[in-house]
């Protein structure tokens, strides 16, 4: 064989302007009617093609940790290991055909210029080994998928299950004519020294008939698959991306649906609060619904459903997915339980692949409940409390903070200028348990003889608002909220000191969205400044003998990413046993969400379940960050261990192992 034969031959005896033609007609017409159906499914939701194309484009910054998840499959590999290989290999095979049609492309503009190829040699021999294996990993992925579609029959609607099977088997049609045809070239060419790999893969030998109905065939149906994707669930990865672009919240962050500034000013409600009927589910949040895959892996780490609780997350989108196009109420196909058994803890919006935000569609059903005053007792004690009392425990606000008095540190109205304000909190300020955390904290602070730069409200503190806004009552938070940015502006505050994860997260995250203002105060979880007090030296601690595992709360360590300072801290006093769920990666207590002032009917306490796995790691003492988590877990110990494994809060650790 000479060495000018060693080359790609792409289209061997067919008369290659008429054949180039023919593939960019396909081209042109597969891309047009891949926009003409994507105009109409955008419509259909109530997007503009205009508005599809603004969100992908205009938010281009934003893409890189997105092609970063694509490209590590982070989240379809973190549990289930062989659906997320098998889709891994899938997308790859996708990506490196494409690639590979590119470089043929190239191949063939770059002969038709300079008057000789490129692949040639080696290049082209490697080029096709290479596209063979691709080709069979796009076969065998392929039937992965029509295997899991096979496992999901009982929830896909019948209508999507047909139509995605026969996508996946135009995949599996693909993977064996391009095989064929590389088969067929190298045979054509009689390389030899190539024969051997391909034979392993596929050595079958076609006719040049056969191999011109492949051919067209192939790159036909190629056109086709790409036209209809739109109109099928492929089209998930194309709605995965705008999900990820359209909301950039923190996960711990909820959605403002009015300004209450607003409608005070301008003397009216007219707008809409929470989902009551499929139609209130608008624009690209029916999007969001659309790119959910039913692959189950937000139920798999959802606390509610381990407990037993009327809530699967999957099924809930899957349900308000398939009623999406009806004019009809989702109290017609959801439980109300199923709605107040969520945490808000974020698992399942970590899980998600295609970054739906379940909890949005929650607390915006909640908030409806609300509206139309559906709530049980617990509840309605729970708003009454916040409105009456401007706490969340459902006692007089008064004298909210005068055990502190003899505590060491000053009341905000006694110094001018608040350096850091000492946030205590609802549960710091009234819970006996809590209270302990709060004075460990000062004792703390005190040793590194920075007490002077902390003060606290005292009885001007009440509520962050979290559990009104959680449970629903977005108007109740929005005017605590409005009224607690008010007070750190009349003190000048510049660094607000939260004991509660949930505070934390709200004067962080949903506080800016009231008033802007407050992106200039820095807020930091006390274990963040116990940290820093180590670090700087200005407090020191033993190492003891003690075995420790930590309990991470959902809205400090998944929803804000804060997972260090405590390890950095206990690491200087014991030794750490982590459980299996720890991390941005913790499994709820059970509270979150404002389950901490209702029941749910459920199998297990969420609480004992997280109890037990940490239980298992064998510590003496399980260190918690929250005084909902300490108040939840210490329940859990009196009733699974008599008390024997101690439940502490890190403050309590660190201050007695002060030196």
């Amino acid at each position: 064989m000479i060495a000018s034969a060693l080359c790609y031959p792409e289209y061997l005896d067919l008369p290659r302007i008429y054949t180039m033609l023919a593939v960019y007609l396909s081209a042109t017409l597969s891309v047009l009617f891949f926009f003409l159906l994507l105009d109409l499914r955008l419509k259909r939701n109530g997007v503009s093609l205009k508005e599809f194309l603004v969100l992908i484009f205009k938010k281009y910054r934003n893409w890189g940790r997105y092609i970063s998840d694509v490209l590590t499959h982070r989240k379809f590999l973190k549990d289930r290991k062989v659906g997320g290989i098998s889709h891994f290999f899938m997308i790859y095979a996708l990506l490196l055909s494409f690639v590979g049609t590119m470089l043929v492309a190239y191949n063939q503009y770059y002969e038709m210029i300079a008057g000789s190829p490129v692949f040639c040699g080696v290049f082209f021999e490697s080029y096709s080994f290479v596209m063979d294996v691709v080709m069979w990993i796009l076969f065998f992925s392929s039937v992965g998928g029509l295997i899991a579609l096979y496992l999901r029959r009982r929830i896909i609607p019948k209508k999507d299950m047909i139509f995605n099977s026969l996508y996946l088997l135009g995949f599996v049609y693909l993977a064996l004519t391009g095989a064929l045809l590389e088969s067929f070239r190298v045979n054509y060419l009689g390389i030899k020294s190539y024969y051997f790999f391909n034979s392993i893969l596929f050595s079958f030998k076609i006719s040049y008939f056969e191999y011109l109905l492949a051919y067209f065939s192939h790159f036909e149906l190629a056109f086709i698959l790409i036209a209809i994707i739109p109109e099928t669930s492929v089209f998930h990865s194309l709605l995965s991306l705008t999900n990820y672009l359209k909301d950039e919240r923190p996960s711990g962050e909820l959605r403002k649906p009015f300004d209450l500034k607003e409608i005070m000013e301008k003397g009216t409600f007219d707008v809409q609060v929470g989902i009551n009927k499929t139609s209130d589910i608008k624009g690209f949040d029916r999007l969001e619904l659309e790119a959910c895959m039913h692959c189950y892996r937000c139920q798999d780490v959802c606390p509610a459903y381990a407990a037993g609780r009327p809530l699967s997350p999957t099924e809930l989108i899957t349900e308000l997915k398939k009623s999406i196009n009806k004019e009809k109420s989702i109290w017609d196909f959801i439980k109300e339980d199923t709605i107040w058994s969520c945490t808000t803890c974020g698992a399942c919006i970590e899980a998600c692949p295609v970054y739906i935000r379940h909890t949005d569609y929650i607390v915006d059903s909640r908030r409806a409940l609300v509206m139309d005053m559906k709530l049980d007792e617990k509840k309605n004690a729970l708003l009454l409390s916040l409105s009456s009392q401007e706490n969340a425990i459902g006692v007089p606000n008064q004298e909210r903070n005068s055990w502190l008095s003899g505590e060491g540190i000053k009341k905000a109205s006694e110094t001018k200028d608040v350096k850091n304000l000492l946030w205590v909190g609802c549960m710091g300020s009234f819970d006996p348990e809590a209270r302990d955390i709060v004075k460990n904290f000062i004792e703390i602070i005190k040793k590194a003889g920075v007490q002077e730069y902390y003060a606290y409200l005292g009885e001007e503190e009440t509520c962050c608002g979290d559990p009104a806004r959680r449970i629903g009552e977005e108007s109740k938070f929005q005017d605590l909220a409005i009224k607690n940015i008010e007070l750190f502006k009349k003190y000048n505050v510049k660094n607000i000191v939260t004991i509660c994860p949930h505070g934390y997260n709200t004067f962080k995250n949903e506080y800016p969205k009231i008033d802007p203002w407050m992106k200039s105060v820095n807020v930091k979880h006390y274990s963040e400044v116990i940290q820093e007090l180590l670090e700087k030296g200005k407090i020191n601690v033993r190492m003891s003998e003690e075995v420790l595992t930590i309990h991470d709360p959902c809205y400090l360590s998944r929803h804000n990413g804060v997972v260090e300072p405590q390890r950095f801290i206990l690491k200087k006093v014991g030794k750490i046993k982590e459980p299996q769920h720890a991390g941005k990666n913790t499994f709820c207590c059970g509270a979150g969400g404002s389950n901490y002032w209702y029941e749910v009917k459920e199998n297990e306490k969420i609480s004992h379940i997280r109890f037990k796995e940490l239980r298992n790691t064998g510590a003496s003492s399980i260190v918690v960050l929250c005084p909902f988590c300490n108040a939840m877990l210490n329940d859990a110990s009196t009733v699974l261990s008599d008390g024997k494994i101690k439940v502490k809060d890190i403050a309590e650790v660190v201050r007695d192992n002060l030196v």
